[in-house]
Order: C-alpha cells, then structure tokens, then sequence
C-alpha cells in the first residue's frame, strides 16, 4: 500500500476548502437567482479563485440573508494551455449570472532589496510575484470584458481598502482576514495558510462590500 505524502512537520496535507474543478458540478448545487432579485458576486480571482454571491432585492434595505461562498478551481493542468485557466473562469461566471461584481485588484510593486540580500534569492523571489501578479491581472481583464460585453457592473476594490473594511487595518495578513471572518460571518474557518480559507473570506467581504454600497441603489 503507498504511504501518503506528509509535509515537513509530519502532517498529512489537508484539501482545499470547498473548491469546485468542474463548472458543470457547480452548476448542479448552485441555486438559480429567486425571481425579483439581483446576484451581487465577490471575487478573490487567483488560481483558486475565492467566490461568494448574495442575491437580495434591488432598492430595499438588506437586514439578513445568506451568502454562498466556495472556489473555482482555475488550475492550469499538465497538458493545458494558459488560455484553459480564461475559459474555465467564464464559464463559472455564465453560470453564476452576476447583476454587480465586486473583485480583489492585485498590483505588484517593486520594492528596493534589503541590505545585505543576496542577489540571486531576490531575483528568483521577484520572478515569482511577477509571474503570479501577471496571472491574476490577466484574469482581472478577462473578468471586466466578460462583465462590460454583458453591461454588468463590475468594481475594482484595492487590497488595502479591502483589508481594512474587514479588520480596521490595511496591512492585515491573510490569518487576520480569516479571524475576522469568523467573527464577523459566523464561520469556522481554519486559521492556517493554504487551505484557501483566506481566499473565500476575502470574497465573503467582498460580496458584503457590494451589498453595503448597491443594495439599496441597485436598479
């Protein structure tokens, strides 16, 4: 029998937190918009892609209702090209038939090596925020097309403004964003890194944002 794989600590790895690889399962256990109502979605785009939708009434004060949150598995396989990861995000999103999106904006911004770094680390850690950044921007432009050609609101929130609007603070750290989470929407989130319970908080703050500013303004 193989062994399973455990990490540096001796600890079996856990699975992502309620992530969704196929649009086709997705669309089996997510609930059509209620009739009257409009879809306000929060997205933490990135290869596991936060997501989390409200529906409520366009034009009246919203005093409770449920959020559905998850993840969209946009993994590029093996044998996949780049453009698989742009084409399985819009088809979430066709499923998902948003009336406002509100989703992370991710910036990258260089900064000035620490004395005494060593050259070679910090080019290779540059190289792989570079990468990572130009990933999500590109999804951010797939994102924005799709909802223009639909003539869907779609609004950008800075990450700073996004992590102080949860937490007070605009430098908190994913852990704070978690706790925060949990506190504020009742879940019971693990405060770990790498199970992307970071990402689908920051899309419950995100959906909470489009519904705190458009509830009562969504015509």
């Amino acid at each position: 029998m193989a062994k399973k794989k455990t990490d540096e600590k001796g600890k079996l790895p856990r699975g992502k937190l309620a992530i969704t690889k196929d649009p086709r399962v997705y669309e089996q256990n997510t609930p059509r918009t209620p009739q009257g109502h409009k879809r306000l979605l929060g997205l933490d785009l990135a290869s596991n892609c936060g997501a989390t939708f409200c529906d409520i009434i366009p034009g009246l004060p919203v005093t409770g209702g449920q959020m559905i949150a998850g993840q969209w598995d946009l993994e590029v396989g093996k044998w996949d090209t780049q453009a698989i990861r742009l084409i399985r995000l819009k088809q979430f999103l066709s499923i998902a038939k948003p009336d406002l999106v509100f989703y992370e904006e991710v910036k990258f911004v260089g900064q000035s090596p620490a004395p005494g770094a060593r050259r070679q680390n910090l080019t290779a850690l540059v190289a792989r925020a570079v990468s990572g950044a130009q990933v999500v921007h590109i999804m951010q432009g797939c994102l924005v097309t799709w909802c223009e050609e639909r003539d869907i609101p779609c609004q950008h929130v800075p990450i700073g403004v996004l992590k102080k609007y949860a937490t007070g603070r605009g430098n908190a750290n994913k852990l704070d964003m978690i706790r925060a989470c949990n506190e504020q929407f009742g879940t019971e989130f693990r405060e770990e890194e790498g199970t992307g319970d970071d990402n689908i908080a920051d899309s419950m703050f995100l959906c909470a944002m489009a519904v705190a500013n458009y509830s009562e303004g969504l015509a």
